[in-house]
């Protein structure tokens, strides 16, 4: 596996797995730009899949539970594990990644904003499109980057992968500068070094994936529990009576073959 920014502007199925045992993920691209592509785009039942259609149209199902959803350019979707797309019409294209051994949310939303609703590094802006249900859990964002920014160099703990949802931009690496335009999957591994770049009056829009999250929620600390007093204090979900409870459980590692 390499550990230098990968990319790919021509796409239709498996692109990079990431063999990480915390969090092992998998990247795949489907797009019918650059050929006359009709068949099905499926991602195999291994895990929880985040995706976003970076042009056209193209329906999802769900393969856990059959559920379906027509989806536009622009939005986005995640399913409990697996997928299927129907790319129908020409000019279409898709990023999916896929935590394997999670179990996610079946989830559609979108179109994404012009711009993000939280700072980020540099001037730039995001916003959190799929939460982690569970602090850990994994997350899907849209990152903006207005005209003109020269972000400081920068690396993360753990996999990057996204799709250059709109506009244009570099992405600079100690080996070389990648342009970056609608439709290109990218990937960042774990502790790459690594800056974007606008020029002036161009703005970019990314779609990026994270395998884990050290922000969300926990049993001990969430809107309904603190918010839900007795006597006029928080309830104490670790003692007693509200220490119990049959909770949906993201992981089924046990459930699936490992990756070798």
């Amino acid at each position: 596996m390499s550990k230098a920014f990968q990319s790919w502007s021509k796409y239709w199925g498996f692109l990079y797995e990431d063999r990480d045992v915390r969090f092992p993920s998998r990247v795949y691209g489907f797009e019918n730009t650059s050929r006359n592509k009709t068949d099905s785009a499926i991602v195999p039942d291994d895990g929880a899949c985040y995706g976003f259609v970076s042009a056209g149209k193209a329906l999802l199902v769900g393969k856990g539970d059959r559920k379906c959803a027509p989806l536009v350019e622009g939005q986005w979707f995640s399913t409990d594990s697996g997928c299927c797309l129907e790319l129908s019409e020409p000019s279409s294209a898709v990023f999916v990644s896929q935590r394997i051994g999670y179990r996610g949310v079946f989830t559609t939303g979108g179109p994404i904003e012009t711009k993000g609703r939280l700072r980020y590094i540099d001037g730039c802006s995001d916003s959190l499109l799929c939460c982690p249900p569970v602090i850990g859990d994994p997350c899907f964002n849209h990152l903006h980057f207005p005209g003109g920014i020269n972000q400081t160099q920068h690396t993360h703990p753990s996999l990057r992968a996204g799709v250059v949802a709109r506009g244009a931009g570099w992405c600079h690496t100690p080996d070389a500068q990648i342009r970056l335009l609608p439709n290109l999957i990218f990937v960042i591994p774990t502790d790459a070094l690594h800056r974007f770049e606008t020029e002036e009056g161009t703005s970019m829009d990314v779609v990026p994936y994270h395998p884990d999250s050290d922000w969300g929620p926990s049993h001990e600390e969430h809107p309904m529990v603190n918010r839900t007093l007795v006597e006029g204090k928080k309830i104490d979900n670790t003692q007693g009576r509200h220490a119990f409870a049959d909770l949906a459980v993201g992981s089924f590692m046990d459930a699936i073959p490992r990756i070798n």
